[in-house]
């Protein structure tokens, strides 16, 4: 009877998390997304080596950065009605097709002002595809922290998938001290919130993310696919779409 008890004016990423941990209560499981997360994990890993080459050859590497750390939120266990993902094929059509909000433009020139990055990743597996948009910002001489979970949720990335992952051995990784599904500040650690307030740019991917840290007047950079119609139309697209905006409550813009 937990449905009917969460407070409506909860993000849904919210009220979602409370019905996760109850689900994690009643299978007596820590971690019930382990074998998938792991699974992800090795088959986005498999691609790197492609994916950074594509970088490599594009005109405009950090565009195609972007687009592959877009194409990477397909990936939402939480979201996805069958059993697996064909990963080449979902970043084949990012690429193609591009984003339908795009301002990777605006992300260039914040980048050119900026020194310290905040990037709060999103699900394992997708964050094989972020290694390719963190190495881009270290080729710039950026100073770049990777935000991962403080404990299981859904497929969302922790400290254990960075390691999977290698980003650890290029860059500096911390935990949100959270467990909820998003970006909670409320829930967040005292550590991960001043570095938060630190960062000259953070680049947050994910609905989820976005749920959270929408109304948070910060210069946030949201990179997502929209995964239901009233976030599409908040970010000026539809359901479906693939985005990449600057935050519209960030003052400084």
């Amino acid at each position: 009877k937990l449905l009917p008890d969460l407070p409506l004016d909860n993000t849904p990423a919210e009220n979602s998390t409370y019905v996760l941990w109850r689900a994690h209560e009643i299978l007596d499981c820590h971690d019930p997304f382990a074998a998938k997360k792991q699974h992800y994990n090795d088959v986005a890993l498999s691609m790197y080596p492609d994916m950074m080459a594509i970088v490599q050859a594009s005109d405009s590497s950090l565009d195609a950065a972007v687009k592959v750390a877009a194409a990477g939120n397909i990936i939402d266990l939480g979201i996805v009605d069958r059993a697996d993902v064909n990963l080449a094929a979902i970043l084949q059509e990012v690429l193609t097709e591009g984003l339908a909000v795009d301002e990777i433009e605006l992300l260039e020139e914040r980048l050119g002002r900026a020194s310290r990055v905040l990037y709060l990743v999103d699900n394992a597996g997708e964050i094989a595809f972020d290694k390719v948009l963190i190495e881009e910002l270290h080729a710039r001489g950026l100073d770049v922290t990777v935000v991962v979970k403080g404990a299981p949720i859904l497929n969302d990335a922790t400290m254990e998938d960075a390691v999977a992952v290698g980003i650890d051995r290029t860059s500096r990784v911390v935990s949100n001290g959270s467990a909820m599904i998003g970006t909670d500040l409320k829930t967040c650690s005292s550590e991960f919130l001043r570095q938060f307030e630190a960062a000259d740019l953070i680049i947050s991917k994910g609905q989820a993310n976005f749920e959270t840290l929408n109304e948070t007047p910060a210069p946030i950079f949201f990179i997502l696919k929209a995964k239901c119609s009233e976030v599409g139309r908040e970010l000026g697209g539809a359901m479906g779409d693939v985005v990449a905006v600057l935050n519209r409550r960030w003052t400084d813009l």
